[in-house]
């Protein structure tokens, strides 16, 4: 008498899919050393100049020590707030401080302007599609000259820049 086991099999054509790899972003001086790194998802994971925070997107929540980070979108954009005070706010490529001035815009040919509406540096991605430069840094995973603008910005403090990365990486934003 002979028995067939019939069960258990995994051919090839039943395996999971294995989920896409999360390229990190990563942000690198001239002399080569990294100083910002974002890794997008649920959460994101953003490390900019030594500030760590893992954002929660959708909504928008962080905790760093006792502060709590949150986000309220509106018509004029969304608003990072710091323990429930206004501390940014970022709308139409451009990120503002509390009081509402322009930290700086990122115009349509790469060009970024500060507060005064001087242009201060030039976005410029890869010909290879891979990274952006600007200045003497080099962004890498990403040709969003927005994004690279925000992470590269010594306008603004690092942990809003690390807000403003996982905001914009988020599936919900604008």
């Amino acid at each position: 008498m002979s028995l067939l086991l019939v069960g258990g099999c995994r051919c090839d054509g039943d395996a999971p899919a294995a989920p896409p790899a999360v390229r990190a972003i990563e942000v690198r001086d001239a002399a080569g050393a990294t100083y910002v790194r974002i890794v997008p998802g649920r959460p994101c994971r953003a490390t900019v100049e030594g500030f760590e925070l893992l954002v929660g997107t959708q909504p928008l929540v962080a905790q760093h020590g006792a502060a709590r980070w949150t986000a309220e979108t509106a018509g004029n954009g969304t608003t990072f707030l710091k323990d429930g005070a206004p501390v940014a706010r970022f709308y139409a490529r451009q990120l503002f401080d509390a009081e509402g001035l322009t930290l700086l815009r990122v115009l349509d040919d790469g060009s970024i302007a500060n507060r005064a509406s001087a242009i201060v540096r030039r976005a410029t991605p890869s010909s290879t599609g891979d990274s952006v430069a600007i200045g003497a840094s080099t962004v890498t995973g990403t040709t969003d000259v927005v994004l690279a603008a925000v992470l590269t910005a010594p306008e603004a403090t690092p942990d809003v820049r690390a807000l403003v990365a996982c905001f914009l990486l988020s599936a919900g934003a604008p």
